[in-house]
């Protein structure tokens, strides 16, 4: 990664932990009573959008034990600690779901955009190529009657290279029954003892 990248990262870091720290000052002083628990979902999502999944982690961990450090400091009745404990994990829990989520869902839409700048590319080649074989098709091509080459824009050139150039068709070589069978009997000839 580069060093504009890194930094870029590294803001959107401390704007999650910013965040982070005014949700749960804010949790604090409104005390256990006011359900702010949905606002943790700020940090993570901040930090899901634009970093990476170990960025997640980290800022999912820190908010659900912010969250469980405000709960308890405002005082939040427990009958059992196991609750608190609980508490704290399902928070984890539903905020790692919702930062992977959101994380995939960026993803999605990257690759949906290199997908569709990929298809733009393909489009524009086809649409050059369509103009091409319409220019060609519109223009009389004048073909060597010795050595099957074309005339194009004043060279002379093989079938092959036309194709391959103007049409943008790929080609590779075979050989067609008839001249399987004109080739076999070519090396036939050449290997029959000579009887005279």
């Amino acid at each position: 990664m580069d060093s504009p990248e890194k930094l870029k990262n590294f803001r959107f870091f401390v704007a999650s932990l910013a965040s982070l720290v005014l949700v749960g000052y804010v949790d604090y002083i409104t005390g256990y009573e006011l359900y702010m628990d949905v606002f943790y979902f700020i940090p993570v999502s901040i930090c899901a959008w634009q970093l990476r999944r170990r960025d997640v982690m980290v800022v999912t961990i820190l908010c659900a034990l912010t969250w469980g450090c405000v709960d308890l400091y405002a005082g939040h009745p427990y009958s059992s600690r196991f609750y608190w404990y609980w508490n704290i994990f399902i928070k984890f829990i539903s905020l790692l779901i919702l930062g992977l989520v959101v994380q995939s869902l960026r993803q999605n839409l990257k690759e949906q955009a290199r997908a569709r700048q990929e298809l733009e590319k393909a489009l524009a080649e086809l649409q050059q190529s369509s103009a091409e074989v319409e220019k060609l098709k519109g223009q009389l091509q004048v073909v060597c009657a010795w050595t099957k080459r074309i005339k194009i824009k004043g060279q002379w050139i093989t079938f092959d290279q036309f194709l391959q150039d103007h049409l943008h068709v790929k080609l590779t070589h075979g050989m067609s029954p008839e001249a399987m069978s004109q080739f076999a009997k070519e090396i036939e000839e050449e290997n029959k003892p000579d009887e005279t």
